[in-house]
């Protein structure tokens, strides 16, 4: 199984297809979590269980997960931190796209 961002209330192909790849469950627990629980953030602890997030949300958690992007970028200087890094830097464009684009009813599951 695996940890991605999606359209729950699709109403074109488009929509319907959308997928954004974060980090398998296996990863996500045992190097995103640490993370999380550290910086205390309040959004993307829930990606664990699975979250649906409406569009007036997604500045939110594009702010957390700015905030882990620069704890990765200080405390990790290894692949697996690259590898993070890469990962949360598609996330947050692909985010910041529907924010910028999608309609207003938009609606996006992340778990």
């Amino acid at each position: 199984m695996s940890v991605c961002l999606m359209v729950s209330n699709p109403i074109s192909k488009e929509e319907d297809e959308f997928y954004v790849p974060i980090a398998t469950e296996q990863v996500f627990q045992e190097f995103w979590m640490p993370i999380v629980e550290m910086l205390d953030l309040q959004w993307v602890k829930c990606f664990q269980s699975g979250i649906e997030v409406e569009k007036e949300d997604f500045r939110s958690i594009l702010k957390e997960l700015e905030e882990i992007k620069l704890w990765i970028g200080k405390n990790m200087n290894n692949e697996r931190g690259k590898q993070m890094i890469k990962r949360l830097d598609n996330l947050s464009k692909e985010l910041t796209l529907l924010l910028e684009n999608a309609r207003e009813s938009v609606k996006v599951y992340i778990g």
